[in-house]
C-alpha cells in the first residue's frame, strides 16, 4: 500500500497550508490523488480543499477530535481518541496507508506511532532522523528528540538504523558514523556515551568514532549519533544560527549598496542549504510504517516536500534496509548491564523496553 496519510490540521499553519502543501504535491508530480489521504475534522478539511481547489476524490478520514497545544501526549490519546494523529497512525497500523505526516505535536506523533506501531524487527526504540544540509553533503542527525534519556544499546541501534537508512537513501556505500560527544578521545562523555561508542565499535557500520559539534558540516560523517535531548538542541540551534547569519549577512551587503538582484541571487543560492522544508520533515526510524514529523511552523513547500519524501522512503524501501542490517549483526537490544539480549521473535512493544 503506497498510500500516504497527511494529518490535515497539524502544525500552526493548518488546515490551509497543509491543504496548500497537497495542491503543490498533486502538481509537481509526487503522488496522485488517489495515493494521499486526510485526517481531520471532515467538514473542516472538506472546506479548505474546495477553497484550495484540491481534488474532490481525496479521502478524508474524519478525525473529530481537534488537538491543542495544552494537551500532553497521554491527554491527548486518553481523552481525544480520534484526534487526526491517532486515526491516521491507526490507519497504517491497518495496512491502509504506508506513512503518515504531520506537523502536530512531535511528543504525540512519536507516542501514537511507538505504542500503535510495532518496532520493527531488532530494534528496540524509535529515533526521528533529520537531514541537515552539509558543506559537501547532507548529513543525517538522529535521534533529535523522540527519546531524550536513552540506554547506551538504543544509540547503537541509531548508528545501525542511520547507517542503513543513509545508504539507501542517497545511494552511498559504506556511510561514515560518528557520534556526538565533547571530544573526540574515546574515553570522553558520560557514561551512556562512552558505553555507546563501545558497542558502536562492533557494529558492522564504518563507525569513525566521536565527533564534535564544530566537526558536523564539514562533511567527515554522513551520520551522527546523539541521544535526543542533544539531537534536538543541535537541530534548533542550526536552525536558528542559520537564520540570523543569512539575515546579517544580506542586511550587510544591503547596507554595502549590492543590487536588489545581487541580493536575490545570493539568497536563491543559500536559501535551499538552510531551508528546514527543502527535506519537508524527519522521519521516525524503527517502526513499522514511514511516519515524518515535520517542522511546527511547516507552510506548503514543506507539507508537499513531506509527502514526497514519505512516498519516496516507502519506495526505496528503508524499512527493509535497517531489518535486514539488524538481522545482520543479532543486535536485538542489551540487558541493563549493557550484555546483548535478544526480544522474543513478534515480541509487542511495551515488552520491548
Amino acid at each position: 500500500m503506497s498510500r500516504i496519510v497527511l494529518d490535515a490540521v497539524g502544525g500552526d499553519h493548518a488546515p490551509t497550508e497543509a491543504i496548500a502543501g497537497v495542491a503543490l504535491a498533486l502538481k509537481s508530480g509526487f503522488l496522485r490523488p488517489d495515493e494521499i489521504v486526510l485526517t481531520g475534522p471532515e467538514q473542516q478539511v472538506r472546506d479548505a480543499c474546495i477553497a484550495a481547489g484540491v481534488a474532490s476524490d481525496i479521502e478524508i478520514v474524519d478525525a473529530p477530535d481537534l488537538l491543542s497545544c495544552d494537551d500532553s501526549p497521554t491527554e491527548a490519546m486518553r481523552n481525544k481518541p480520534r484526534n487526526s494523529i491517532a486515526i491516521g497512525i491507526q490507519l497504517v497500523k491497518e495496512g491502509k496507508a504506508s506513512g503518515f505526516v504531520s506537523a502536530g505535536s512531535t511528543g504525540t506523533v512519536v507516542a501514537a506511532a511507538t505504542l500503535g506501531l510495532r518496532y520493527l524487527e531488532g530494534i528496540r526504540r524509535a529515533a526521528i532522523a533529520c537531514i541537515i544540509k552539509g558543506e559537501e553533503r547532507p548529513f543525517l542527525v538522529l535521534d533529535v528528540g523522540a527519546n531524550p534519556m536513552p540506554k547506551a544499546h538504543h544509540m547503537a541501534h541509531y548508528a545501525l538504523m542511520g547507517s542503513a537508512y543513509y545508504e539507501c537513501q542517497f545511494k552511498t556505500d559504506n556511510p561514515v558514523v560518528g557520534l556526538l560527544n565533547i571530544g573526540s578521545e574515546a574515553l570522553k562523555g558520560n557514561p551512556i556515551v562512552r558505553d555507546a561508542h563501545s558497542l558502536m565499535q562492533g557494529l558492522p557500520i564504518n563507525f569513525r568514532g566521536n565527533v564534535e559539534g564544530d566537526e558536523l558540516f564539514t562533511g567527515d560523517c554522513h551520520v551522527v549519533v546523539a541521544d535526543g535531548f542533544s539531537g534536538n538542541v543541535l537541530l534548533k540551534v542550526s536552525e536558528g544560527v542559520a537564520e540570523y547569519l543569512l539575515r546579517t549577512t544580506l542586511g550587510a551587503m544591503m547596507k554595502a549598496g549590492v543590487s536588489k538582484e545581487q541580493l536575490q541571487a545570493v539568497k536563491k543560492a543559500v536559501m535551499p542549504r538552510v531551508d528546514f522544508s527543502e527535506y519537508g520533515g524527519a522521519l521516525l526510524l524503527g517502526v513499522e510504517g514511514y511516519v515524518t514529523i515535520c517542522h511546527g511552523r511547516s507552510r506548503a513547500p514543506a507539507f508537499a516536500n513531506a509527502l514526497r519524501f514519505a512516498h519516496q522512503a516507502h519506495a526505496g524501501k528503508v524499512n527493509e534496509h535497517i531489518v535486514q542490517a539488524a538481522k545482520a549483526f543479532n543486535l536485538s537490544g542489551a540487558d541493563e548491564g549493557g550484555s546483548p539480549a535478544t526480544a522474543p521473535k513478534g515480541a509487542t512493544n511495551e515488552e520491548n523496553t
